[in-house]
């Protein structure tokens, strides 16, 4: 992944949090599921940019 800062290539981290890193959709009530999906993280060495991705970002 390019760097949207410097063009620099990113690296693939990991940011460490209890339980892992999960993105949920916003939902309109109580009783609906919400969707879920993994986040990965990149950091450019060059300039330390950071940059989140979902893994399943087609379900938003």
């Amino acid at each position: 992944m390019e760097c949207i800062k410097c063009k620099n290539e990113m690296t693939k981290a990991n940011l460490m949090t209890i339980g892992g890193l999960i993105l949920e959709s916003k939902t309109n009530s109580i009783f609906e599921t919400p969707e879920t999906s993994r986040v990965e993280v990149y950091v450019c060495s060059k300039c330390g940019y950071i940059e989140l991705k979902a893994t399943d970002y087609k379900k938003f």
